[in-house]
């Protein structure tokens, strides 16, 4: 017999062994259970070749006038709140995400991870199935997944976390499915967990196998009867953010959500369509234990996509796109704040989902606003949508005496010189400071705020060569 993967966390092992083999296993001392997990593979993909030089960009397509820098990702990066969180300047730097899936077919030549892989940021970690370090074969599956947040082709396709960094896991086995996947899922997160990942991001999930018998039941999704939602939900304790698909079974007799979607503190990611509804195959909860899953909801039906060839991009539909997207939207928003925790980002989002009041096991807690969460983990109040500018300022900050606004990019195209509080009569008051960036979200603050009386005042910016902007504040 031989060793196919170990789990500390389980304090198991995984191996290759015949019937007898696996029956004399269960005489050991040591061995408290002996468990089928399936066959042993039997047929192994050529180990690919290391990247060499990477091919030149051909011409991108152009797009119609008008269109953002997210080109064909505008709708569903909007959907989350994305852009907000990327005019801070916050693209994922410094946050690294592991990535488990099938294969990553041509992610290692195509254009759209030119950026990420030139400078270092895209890195294959091991393939779990055939135990060697080949990643770009099998599938294309984990290549779509990788580019909605990955990609950054400005103008034409820019994925949720283009800065981040990336770990590149094959756990699943495209050949078939059996419970041996769990464990190498596990491995994987075990992997990621032991090289200071900070988010998991996998669109896996088990219900149904090639050998039925082994198939899961609905009392199994309680987050402690399969392998893999035991190790998913130690992975989840570990300051990691674990996110996982839910499952596109909803339409399906079946319709509940997957292994290891089930496990308390992974976060099971739903999909919606383009106006936030549900998508109808998206798999539902609740867990067999009642709780609710899925957790949050992320675009998943006519997703835009990278991964067939050149600058070729398709639409696609699942779960598998939705957890991606959300996990990038994360790693945006926690390069924020990366003296926050795990549990602290997760909080932040869930408070301000959709449906955060009223949770059920159709959408759970919702569809996330990363624009609010920004704001909010910043310290930031605001009475109305980060998405309302009401003249280019929405949000300000009262505390220990000052007054901070946010200036969103492109209201003042120039920088200002000089920025003043004024009362009704335009008499001046206070005297700011701007902190200014281009195409990026700028702040002006005012400090010795805490005697000023209620009433109307002016916030007046001087841009230069006479001219001004003007915005009213009622302070209350």
């Amino acid at each position: 017999m031989r060793i196919h993967s170990t789990s500390k966390w389980l304090n198991s092992a995984t191996v290759i062994a015949d019937s007898s083999s696996a029956a004399a296993l269960r005489e050991l001392p040591f061995v408290a259970q002996v468990q089928y997990l399936g066959p042993d593979i039997k047929v192994k993909n050529p180990p690919n070749n290391p990247p060499g030089k990477r091919p030149g960009i051909p011409v991108i397509p152009e797009l119609p006038e008008g269109q953002s820098i997210y080109g064909y990702a505008s709708l569903q990066n909007s959907l989350l709140g994305v852009p907000f969180v990327h005019a801070t300047g916050n693209r994922g730097a410094g946050i690294w995400v592991a990535v488990l899936d099938g294969g990553f077919t041509n992610a290692d030549v195509l254009p759209f991870f030119d950026s990420v892989a030139l400078q270092g940021r895209l890195h294959q970690g091991w393939d779990f199935v055939e135990r060697d370090g080949a990643v770009y074969e099998s599938a294309a599956h984990g290549t779509s997944v990788l580019s909605v947040m990955a990609s950054d082709l400005s103008g034409y396709f820019v994925g949720t976390a283009p800065e981040a960094t990336y770990f590149l896991l094959k756990t699943e086995d495209t050949g078939g499915e059996f419970p041996v996947e769990e464990t190498n899922w596990i491995a994987g997160a075990e992997w990621a967990d032991s090289i200071g990942v900070d988010i998991i991001n996998a669109s896996l999930g088990y219900t149904v196998f090639n050998d039925t018998t082994l198939s899961h039941t609905f009392s199994d999704l309680d987050g402690r009867s399969s392998l893999g939602s035991r190790g998913a939900a130690i992975a989840a304790s570990k300051g990691m953010l674990v996110l996982n698909s839910a499952g596109n079974s909803g339409e399906d007799s079946w319709k509940y959500l997957g292994v290891p979607a089930d496990a308390p503190g992974v976060i099971a990611v739903g999909a919606v369509q383009h106006d936030g509804n549900r998508a109808s195959f998206s798999s539902i909860g609740p867990s067999a234990d009642g709780r609710i899953k899925p957790d949050l909801m992320a675009p998943g039906e006519m997703v835009v996509v990278a991964g067939n060839s050149g600058t070729e991009l398709g639409l696609s539909n699942g779960t598998s796109l939705a957890s991606p997207m959300l996990a990038g939207a994360l790693a945006s928003l926690w390069s924020g704040y990366p003296e926050k925790t795990a549990d602290e980002i997760f909080d932040a989002v869930v408070r301000y989902s959709d449906q955060a009041g009223q949770p059920d096991n159709l959408r759970g807690y919702g569809l996330p606003d990363m624009a609010v969460s920004w704001l909010a983990l910043g310290g930031y109040l605001t009475a109305n949508s980060p998405n309302d500018a009401r003249g280019g300022f929405f949000a300000f900050d009262r505390a220990g005496g000052s007054f901070r606004f946010v200036l969103l990019p492109g209201v003042v195209a120039e920088q200002p010189q000089s920025v003043e509080l004024r009362d009704l009569l335009g008499n001046p008051i206070r005297r700011g400071k701007v902190h200014w960036k281009p195409g990026l979200l700028s702040t002006l603050t005012f400090t010795g705020m805490q005697d000023l009386p209620a009433g109307f005042y002016q916030i007046v910016l001087h841009t230069g060569k006479g001219k001004r902007h003007l915005v009213g504040l009622v302070w209350p």
